[in-house]
C-alpha cells in the first residue's frame, strides 16, 4: 500500500541513478522531452501489412509484437504461423478501436499521455527530475521499443479505455444476476475421475519394423528430405565487445565533474509507521479509522510494541510484515503531511494521528540523513560499468557491421574481426524454419533472412536479443531429396503408433459410454474395464480449476448433476474423461449481502466486456466498408510462411 504514495524501485533507481551522471540534459524538460514524436512505423521499405486510419501497420511491427509475444509465452516458433493471421487482425482491430475513439473526442493530450508515463513509470522520475532521454530510450530499448512507439501505444491506451468506460457506465446489474454470480462463485463441487490419455495409450503400442517399411515403401514419394542450407553463424556478444573498450582514469573523472549535480545524495529520513486506511472507503469510515487511530495510539504511549501494533492494525501491506519499518525516504517522494513529519519531526517521538489523502498514521521516525555529495571514488565503479556499457551499445552494432562486410568481401574466409574477438562460426544444416539452433533454439526470423540466399551470400544484421547480434553465411545449398527408410523409420513408426493408438482410444471411449448407460453405471465399473486408475479431484468452484482434469468450465456439466451421477466423456487437452459428483456444496446465502459491492461490480464488468466486444466487432466491420481498415492478405501470409507457415 505504501507504495501507492512513495513512488521507489531499488533496482532501477541504482541504475538510472548512474545513468544520470551520463546525460546531459539540453532541453526543457516538461515531463517528457520530444514527447509526441510520432506513431508507430517502418524503416523504408518496410513491407505494409495494413492501414488503419491512413496509418501504415508495418511487417516490422507486427514480427516484434509476435517475437514479444512467443517470449512471453514460451510459445515454439511454429506455432506463430498458426496464429499469425488471426493476431494481425486482431491488432489491427486495436489500432482501429483506437482511432475511432480518437475521432470521435476521446483523444489523449501529450500531456495526458506524459502523465500516464509518468505513473505507470515512475523509475523515469529520480528526486522529481526526469531521467533523459538517452536513458529513457535505453529502457524501452530492452523491451524492443522506440519512444515513439512506447508513447503511440500508450496514447491509444488511454483512448480505447476511455472507450470502454463510456460503456461500462451504461451497464447495469440486476439482482438475479447479482445472486446467480455469488452461487457460480460460491458453490463448490468435489469429482472421482478416469482419464483415458493419448500418451500413455500409444506407450503400449509397438510398430513391427517390417510394417513401417512397407508403408515407406507403398508411399515412397512422400517422404522428402527438403531443400536444405547449411551456414555459419556468427554471434556477436557485448561482452565481448566490452573486453575491449578501455575507459581512462581522466575520462571517468571528466564524466563526474560535468555531472556532479547528479551525484549528490538527496536529503533522507528512516520512518516507520501505522496505517489507518480511509481511501476507497465510504465517508462514514473517516471517523471510525481516526477513533481507531487514536486509540492506537493510547496504547502505544501506555507500553504496547510500535511493532505488534504495525502487524495488528496497519492497512499498508508493503510495511505491516515489517512492523511499519518503511526504510529510508527523500523529500517530496511520499503524501504532503507525511512528507512533513518524516523530515520536520523529533527523533524517536510517536506522532499524534496525521492525515493524508490515505488515511490517519502513526509515524515515527527513526534516522535522519543530512544531504551530501558522493566522491569520485564512491561512484567510480559504477560509472565505469555504465561508461563502458554505453559505448558498447554504440560499439556492437559497429562490431557487427564491419564484420559482415568482411564476410561479403570474402565469404569462405573467418573475418579477421572475428578472431580477434574470439568470435568461432558455427557450422550447421538449416531445413527449416522449426529447427533449433545448437545452444539458441528455434529462430525463424533468421531462417527467413538465409531461406532465399544463394551459395555464398551473407545475411543482414540480426538482433538476437539486446546484447547480442547475429550474421550468417550460406556455404552450401542442399536440394531436396528422397529420404531413405532409416532416415524417416522413426518418424512413420511414430506416425502409425498414433493412428493405432486413435482407435484404441476410440473403442475406450465407446465402451465407457455403453457402460455409462447401463442401469448399474458405476466409474469404478468403467475403470475396471477399461484398465484406468480411479482419482479425485479437490473441491472447487465453477470459475476454479479441477485438479488433474483441468479448468473448472470443462467440467461445467457436472455442477448440474446429483451426487453419485456420472458426466462424460468430455476432452480436455487431448484426453478424454468421465466424471462422477461425489460431493456438493451450496452456496450460503447468508453471505450474500457482506459481498453484494464487490459482486454488482464483476457483474457490470462482465455485461460491459461483452457489449465492448460486440461494439468492437461491428465497429472494425464499418470501418473496413469504409475503407478505413485495410488490410493486406498476401503480406500477412507471408510473415506467416516466415514462421514455417
Amino acid at each position: 500500500m505504501f507504495d501507492l504514495f512513495r513512488r521507489k524501485d531499488t533496482n532501477l533507481r541504482i541504475i538510472l541513478g548512474v545513468l544520470l551522471g551520463l546525460v546531459a540534459l539540453s532541453m526543457v524538460v516538461t515531463l517528457i522531452p520530444g514527447f509526441g514524436s510520432g506513431g508507430f512505423g517502418g524503416a523504408p521499405g518496410d513491407e505494409t501489412v495494413a492501414k488503419v486510419c491512413g496509418q501504415p501497420v508495418t511487417a516490422k511491427e507486427v514480427r516484434l509484437k509476435v517475437q514479444q509475444m512467443l517470449n512471453r509465452q514460451s510459445l515454439p516458433p511454429e506455432s506463430a504461423a498458426i496464429f499469425i493471421p488471426q493476431f494481425v487482425d486482431q491488432y489491427v482491430a486495436v489500432k482501429g478501436v483506437a482511432c475511432y475513439a480518437a475521432e470521435t473526442g476521446l483523444t489523449a493530450s501529450d500531456q495526458e499521455v506524459a502523465l500516464k508515463i509518468q505513473k505507470d513509470v515512475p523509475a523515469l522520475w529520480q528526486d522529481g527530475k526526469f531521467v533523459g532521454r538517452q536513458a529513457y530510450e535505453g529502457m524501452l530499448k530492452q523491451s524492443g521499443l522506440t519512444v515513439a512507439q512506447f508513447e503511440d501505444s500508450m496514447k491509444k491506451d488511454i483512448e480505447t479505455l476511455r472507450l470502454r468506460t463510456l460503456i461500462l457506465m451504461s451497464a447495469v446489474a440486476l439482482p438475479k444476476e447479482v445472486e446467480d454470480a455469488y452461487k457460480e462463485a460460491e458453490e463448490r463441487i468435489k469429482l472421482e475421475y478416469i482419464a483415458i490419455e493419448p500418451m500413455e495409450v500409444v506407450k503400449g503400442i509397438r510398430i513391427p519394423e517390417a510394417d513401417a517399411l512397407a508403408e515407406y515403401e507403398k508411399n515412397k514419394s512422400n517422404y522428402q528430405i527438403p531443400e536444405a542450407r547449411t551456414v555459419n553463424l556468427y554471434t556477436i556478444d557485448s561482452s565481448k565487445v566490452l573486453a575491449n573498450i578501455q575507459v581512462s582514469d581522466a575520462e571517468l573523472r571528466r564524466t563526474y565533474s560535468e555531472n556532479i549535480e547528479n551525484f549528490r545524495s538527496p536529503e533522507r529520513s528512516r520512518v516507520r509507521h501505522i496505517l489507518f486506511m480511509t481511501k476507497d472507503k465510504p465517508e462514514a469510515e473517516d471517523a471510525k479509522m481516526r477513533a481507531l487511530a487514536e486509540s492506537v495510539y493510547k496504547q502505544l504511549k501506555g507500553g504496547a510494541k510500535f511493532e505488534e501494533m504495525a502487524k495488528k492494525y496497519s492497512e499498508d501491506q508493503g510495511s505491516k510484515p515489517n512492523g511499519g519499518e518503511v526504510g529510508f525516504v527523500t523529500r517530496g517522494q511520499t503524501a504532503k503531511n507525511f512528507d512533513e513529519y518524516a523530515f520536520t519531526g523529533p527523533l524517536k517521538t510517536l506522532s499524534n494521528p496525521i492525515k493524508t489523502e490515505f488515511g490517519y498514521h502513526l509515524m515515527e521516525v527513526e534516522e535522519k540523513q543530512a544531504a551530501g555529495l558522493k566522491s569520485f571514488e564512491e561512484v567510480r565503479a559504477a560509472l565505469e560499468a555504465e561508461v563502458r556499457r554505453s559505448k558498447g551499445t554504440d560499439g556492437l552494432g559497429k562490431v557487427a557491421d564491419a564484420l559482415r562486410a568482411e564476410l561479403v568481401k570474402s565469404p569462405g574466409q573467418i573475418p579477421p574481426s572475428a578472431t580477434q574477438l574470439g568470435i568461432a562460426p558455427l557450422r550447421f544444416e538449416y531445413p527449416t524454419a522449426s529447427t533449433a539452433i545448437p545452444g539458441i533454439g528455434p529462430k525463424p526470423e533468421l531462417f527467413a533472412l538465409i531461406s532465399k540466399l544463394k551459395k555464398g551470400e551473407v545475411t543482414q544484421v540480426s538482433t538476437l536479443s539486446a546484447e547480442r547480434y547475429a550474421v550468417l553465411t550460406v556455404d552450401d545449398v542442399v536440394p531436396a531429396r528422397q529420404a531413405a527408410f532409416d532416415q524417416v523409420k522413426s518418424s512413420i513408426m511414430s506416425t502409425l503408433a498414433v493412428n493405432v493408438s486413435q482407435k484404441k482410444i476410440t473403442e475406450m471411449k465407446n465402451r465407457g459410454i455403453a457402460i455409462m448407460q447401463a442401469p448399474d453405471a458405476d466409474l469404478t465399473k468403467i475403470a475396471k474395464e477399461l484398465g484406468l486408475t480411479v482419482k479425485q479431484t479437490q473441491e472447487f468452484n465453477r470459475l476454479g480449476f479441477a485438479d488433474g482434469i483441468g479448468p473448472a468450465s470443462a467440467v461445467i456439466e457436472a455442477f448440474g448433476k446429483n451426487v453419485g451421477q456420472l458426466a462424460g466423456p468430455i476432452t480436455v487437452d487431448a484426453k478424454w474423461f468421465f466424471t462422477k459428483l461425489v460431493d456438493k456444496k451450496a452456496a450460503d446465502l447468508s453471505q450474500l449481502p457482506a459481498r453484494r459491492s464487490e459482486l454488482v461490480n464483476m457483474v457490470k464488468n462482465r455485461k460491459a466486456n461483452e457489449r465492448a466486444d460486440i461494439f468492437e466487432e461491428t465497429l472494425v466491420k464499418h470501418l473496413i466498408n469504409d475503407g478505413k481498415i485495410k488490410i493486406f492478405e498476401d503480406a500477412k501470409k507471408r510473415i506467416a510462411t516466415g514462421y514455417g507457415g
